[in-house]
């Protein structure tokens, strides 16, 4: 990839699993019915640990074990493969979120939901909602002090913030930007790439936005 052009889409194959198995539309709440269930599950969970401590009293750690790893697969499968679905939908499903080409800076925040991805098409104008060229952005800043981290900033010009935050599609999650990081427009960059990954993306970034180095002076 040519330091001229760069994106940033997930490319987590677990998430990907995850996401087929559990298909999570626009809007996805979880029902009080689900919740009542896991709460049961969790109450469960925790009986099988009690009902495991005096046999572990007796000095074995078998039974402890045991009621772990029993009590983990009753309660445990349900909320992680709703989260990892949840992250692969809300960073786009595999097609790109952020894109660089030719000094032009596309970006999205909306996710690509179940009921979205067949009609998806990031060559659609409509797909960005963010574009602008690169030297109108006033600083390029990256955060690594935050959960999913480093997180790519971009800060941009008042009239393209006030565009991000007065969109319906995009206002809250602008607003949710614009407080954790003090601009509407962020990339968790580290959602979207393994450990091994994630720096290398960042630099072709950074790189693709002119930064001299692959970091922010």
């Amino acid at each position: 990839m040519s330091p001229a052009v760069a994106e940033l889409r997930l490319r987590r194959p677990l998430l990907r699993v995850l996401g087929t198995l559990r298909p999570l539309s626009a809007g996805y709440r979880m029902r009080p019915a689900t919740l009542v269930a896991l709460l049961v599950l969790a109450a469960v969970a925790f009986v099988l640990l009690v009902v495991a401590a005096p046999l572990g009293s007796r000095g074995s750690t078998l039974p402890y074990v045991l009621a772990f790893v029993v009590a983990a697969a009753i309660a445990l499968p349900y909320p992680v493969l709703t989260f990892g679905a949840a992250t692969w939908y809300a960073c786009g499903a595999g097609h790109p979120m952020l894109s660089i080409v030719d000094g032009e800076v596309r970006g999205r925040l909306r996710g690509v939901w179940a009921d979205e991805v067949a009609a998806a098409d990031p060559t659609d104008p409509s797909w960005w909602d963010l574009r602008l060229p690169a030297g109108a952005l006033t600083g390029v800043r990256v955060e690594r002090d935050r959960p999913g981290s480093p997180i790519l900033v971009l800060d941009l010009p008042p009239e393209a913030a006030a565009a991000l935050l007065a969109d319906e599609d995009t206002g809250k999650l602008a607003e949710h930007w614009r407080d954790r990081v003090g601009s509407p427009a962020a990339w968790q960059v580290g959602l979207y790439a393994g450990r091994l990954r994630r720096e290398r993306q960042l630099r072709t970034l950074l790189a693709a936005l002119g930064v001299q180095g692959g970091a922010p002076a």
